[in-house]
């Protein structure tokens, strides 16, 4: 194996990352990705200037028609006939990237031999992928493009012909997107399964006496203070559920504490003001995307989480990590919006690390007749890293209570992932195995 440091801190390897301002999904992978990299690395970090995007995000996530027509050209015909005409609007737009590219280089005070660019966003990257090989002959550079899929999600538009390497958090994803390649006649991309990137900074290790405190946190014999973590979304999701969970878990239980992590925006203000009202809430906030990203990981550094609740986005993910480490919370999923959302709860589903579509009803049948989950689940709890919550906010808050005084996340502290779960798709070390992975196509 080649030495990560040494290929990734010579003088003639510029690395840049690029990502689009469409919610804080992209900019967490992003910021996994850069805190992975080895000490003497010297990234650059190039955001997308287009606000629309953050604009359209929003509004395609909270406006219900437009979220079902988004969630129809997602699949089937529908997504084959989106992707054709977007993918060459993309590709036809790419002026603006040309030009940042263009100035980067002719600015960059050390002569460099070759740019490796990792794209979290698809629109940058078909974008990059018309652009590399025009930059790489007027500039004299080898342009290597590697693309980052944030969800195991195989929606089309993922597929980037001209990419150097597109990495995804699974088998079925990756398969997906080849034959759609296949099918489309497209030339052979480098298509690699690695696990679902995340933060090193949540990967540590809790010591043991934070352990013990996550332990007392979720007995519900020790009347413990319990730290909920719940980071708001880019779009600004789900505000009003998050007041009503709030609300209602509060009255349920007082040793609650609610850590909001969230920007400060036109669209969060009203809540962000709402929720400083109450004693047991703590707001983690900022204006600016990366230091929320970064308020968040400071967060799990600073307190012991012992739950979270968030929409199945690319938070979803920390079910990879083992609740002794610092970010393996046990996680609570509200309703999932868009495709790429319902995908990952498909992922984990069919990995045991949540419970399945009969399980989960199993489950809420069991709290309508309040009768204890222990002995029908407690083997698969042990193997569980989440669970999905109702809809409905105050009935979400009541059940969440309900398996806290039944003990199940205190079972769920016993994880014991199972023994055929494949290494490349269920592990903590994507961050890692994805530079290892980009090494060799510097070698």
């Amino acid at each position: 194996m080649v030495s990560l440091p040494k290929i990734f801190s010579t003088d003639d390897l510029l690395i840049v990352f690029t990502y689009a301002p469409a919610g804080l999904g992209h900019l967490r992978v992003t910021d996994a990705l850069y805190e992975a990299l080895p000490i003497d690395a010297k990234p650059l970090i190039l955001g997308a200037t287009d606000t629309r995007i953050t604009w359209l995000h929003r509004l395609t996530s909270i406006h219900p028609f437009l979220r079902s027509l988004m969630e129809w050209v997602q699949q089937g015909k529908p997504q084959n006939i989106f992707t054709k005409y977007y993918r060459g609007w993309l590709r036809s737009h790419h002026q603006s990237l040309y030009k940042q590219f263009s100035l980067l280089i002719d600015q960059y005070l050390i002569p460099t031999k070759t740019i490796l660019v990792i794209a979290t966003h698809f629109g940058l990257a078909h974008q990059l992928a018309v652009v590399k090989e025009k930059l790489a002959q007027e500039k004299k550079v080898k342009i290597i493009l590697v693309v980052q899929v944030t969800d195991d999600s195989p929606q089309h538009i993922w597929l980037v012909p001209g990419a150097d390497l597109i990495v995804v958090p699974s088998e079925n994803t990756k398969q997906a997107l080849d034959d759609y390649r296949r099918e489309q006649g497209f030339r052979p991309i480098k298509i690699k399964t690695l696990p679902y990137p995340l933060s090193p900074k949540l990967m540590e290790n809790l010591t043991s006496e934070e352990f013990n405190n996550k332990q007392r946190q979720l007995d519900p014999t020790q009347q413990h203070k319990i730290n909920l973590a719940i980071p708001i979304s880019g779009a600004a999701v789900g505000l009003n559920y998050f007041d009503q969970f709030i609300t209602t878990l509060g009255k349920l239980n007082s040793n609650f504490e609610f850590l909001l992590a969230s920007r400060f925006s036109a669209y969060t203000k009203k809540f962000i003001f709402k929720m400083a009202q109450k004693k047991s809430v703590q707001i983690y906030l900022d204006r600016d995307d990366h230091r929320v990203v970064n308020l968040y990981e400071q967060l799990y550094k600073q307190t012991v989480v012992s739950l979270e609740i968030t929409k199945p986005s690319e938070q979803a993910f920390k079910v990879l990590l083992d609740p002794a480490q610092r970010g393996g919370a046990m996680m609570l999923f509200s309703q999932p919006v868009g495709r790429q959302e319902y995908d990952n709860l498909k992922f984990m589903r069919e990995r045991g690390l949540i419970p399945n579509e009969a399980e989960q009803k199993q489950l809420l049948d069991l709290y309508e007749s309040q009768q204890t989950p222990l002995a029908i689940f407690l083997e698969k709890i042990r193997s569980w890293r989440g669970v999905t919550v109702p809809s409905d906010p105050k009935l979400a808050a009541e059940f969440v209570y309900w398996l806290y005084q039944q003990r199940f996340f205190s079972e769920m502290l016993k994880y014991r992932p199972k023994a055929e779960l494949s290494p490349l798709e269920v592990s903590g070390q994507g961050s890692t195995k994805f530079w290892e992975e980009v090494a060799k196509l510097l070698e």
